[in-house]
């Protein structure tokens, strides 16, 4: 990653910024996703009714995670120091935009752009981010996406953007690792000079 280059910073929502409740192991058997496939997808292929019927149970199991969450620690300091700087700051999540609202309201944080399931461009997936590209005129060089799982490993090999990971979780690819918001806000303040 070049210093100069760096204009806008995509970020996952949960697990890399929030910290919800989800336990996604119960919550795939809940919903009945068979081994190995994500829910979204899973739930898109049902007939309509059962899809009605499990996309309103994932809703509810998502706002009340979301109700029970938080915001993880320098989040809101390395948003203001990123808009200070001219950065895009752009939020990709597979959540609901009811719920997003519910956490920029409740932390008093803003995206230049957010992006949410209902958009339709969910992760996996380069929809999403060459649509960033496309409205903000940018070239790959000059995006980073930071997340926090093997969806935005996926999605980052897609698009051939750079990738920061935030956390322990086990994962493969070509990316930079951080163990937490410090030390990513270490690097992209550092990086973004």
């Amino acid at each position: 990653m070049k210093r100069e280059a760096i204009r806008c910073i995509i970020f996952d929502l949960d697990g890399t910024l929030f910290d919800a409740p989800y336990d996604w192991v119960k919550i795939k058997q809940a919903l009945g996703v068979p081994e190995g496939e994500g829910i979204l997808s899973y739930i898109e292929k049902l007939p309509d009714k059962t899809k009605e019927k499990k996309m309103h149970m994932l809703k509810a199991i998502e706002e009340e995670a979301t109700r029970k969450g938080k915001l993880k620690n320098g989040v809101q300091e390395l948003l203001n120091e990123l808009k200070k700087r001219g950065i895009k700051k752009v939020l990709l999540t597979n959540n609901l935009l009811r719920n997003v609202r519910y956490i920029t309201r409740r932390y008093g944080i803003d995206f230049d752009m957010i992006i949410t399931r209902e958009m339709g461009m969910t992760k996996p997936g380069n929809a999403a981010t060459l649509y960033i590209l496309k409205e903000f005129g940018l070239n790959k060089d000059k995006v980073i996406l930071v997340g926090d799982s093997d969806y935005d490993v996926q999605t980052a090999n897609l698009s051939k953007i750079s990738l920061i990971i935030v956390g322990e979780m086990p994962l493969k690819g070509n990316f930079i690792r951080v163990k937490d918001i410090a030390h990513l806000s270490k690097l992209l303040l550092n990086e973004s000079n």
